[in-house]
């Protein structure tokens, strides 16, 4: 197996194109466990789901044509 110095040099000598299509096919391989979650980050998303379970359904989400009012002020 190459060391990953010379994988390196292959993959930035590609075309922009090619490196692309390689970091999506790398980025696909991995699983969820793959990834590291700090612990502040999970106490984080618990936190902001947990504020979630009180709202009634239609108070958790905006439709899509407020959203984007809010987000394209300008009309576009």
């Amino acid at each position: 197996m190459p060391a990953k110095t010379e994988i390196q040099r292959q993959a930035l000598g590609l075309p922009a194109r090619e490196r692309l299509a390689l970091i999506a096919e790398l980025r696909d391989s991995l699983t969820p466990e793959d990834i590291p979650v700090p612990a502040w980050q999970r106490e984080l998303i618990r936190d902001r789901l947990g504020e979630l379970d009180g709202l009634d359904p239609r108070e958790r989400s905006t439709p899509w044509d407020l959203a984007r009012k809010d987000l394209f002020p300008t009309g576009k």
